[in-house]
């Protein structure tokens, strides 16, 4: 399942043009402004936000400080591609706290790997999961469906997080064991144990976890 991004650049034919250079790797959602962006965010799950700096009305450095104070922002990476790569628009990027500033000559190789990489990043090292009405802190250790705490141990908590973050493919045994428990010593009974609990514990959400022999676990629609 391809990735999704947010694109905005107030020129049609910039959209055009990143929707061709990610069509084999991303699904892009343009908006050809900062206000038209805003007003659907709250709304929207995107794995990164690539925003153009000279816009009329609102430019790029206001959006950032707009997207990085609503409280709907899960901490996903936000980047500007602009044609404007001078030091001083470079410098300002970097001091907001954009993790990239990518040259709008850039090529279509690259660009599509710098994204990727960021991506990557914050997905190995955010605090905060979300998947539609549920929400993991995992600085806290906390767990939220619908608003409401949900009571899962630390054992539980991480193996949701690897079959979210592995979404919608089968994680293995072996990876469950290496990043979970970090022992070999853990039997299948053991992990369809933790499974059942957690379906048991989440048995309000829309999604459940599945195992199959020979492949592991995953995350299903009910």
């Amino acid at each position: 399942m391809k990735k999704t991004v947010a694109y905005i650049d107030d020129s049609h034919l910039n959209l055009e043009l990143i929707e061709t250079v990610f069509k084999d790797d991303f699904e892009v959602l343009g908006f050809t402004s900062a206000e038209k962006f805003l007003s659907q965010f709250p709304k929207l799950s995107v794995a990164a936000i690539l925003t153009d700096i000279h816009m009329p009305e609102m430019d790029g450095f206001a959006l950032y400080e707009k997207i990085v104070t609503n409280p709907r922002y899960n901490g996903c990476p936000i980047l500007f591609i602009s044609s404007d790569d001078s030091d001083n628009a470079k410098i300002k990027s970097l001091e907001l706290g954009a993790v990239d500033f990518i040259s709008r000559f850039t090529g279509p190789e690259e660009l599509t790997l710098r994204v990727k990489s960021k991506i990557l990043f914050f997905e190995k090292h955010r605090s905060i999961i979300e998947f539609g009405e549920l929400r993991l802190n995992l600085t806290e250790i906390k767990a939220f469906l619908n608003n409401t705490e949900v009571p899962l141990t630390f054992i539980e908590l991480k193996m949701l997080c690897q079959v979210l973050r592995n979404y919608p493919d089968f994680v293995s045994k072996e990876s469950i064991v290496e990043n979970v428990w970090k022992t070999s010593h853990v039997t299948d009974a053991n992990i369809y144990s933790h499974v059942f609990n957690l379906n048991s514990k989440l048995s309000k959400w829309d999604h459940e976890i599945i195992t199959e022999k020979g492949k592991g676990i995953k995350l299903v629609k009910k």
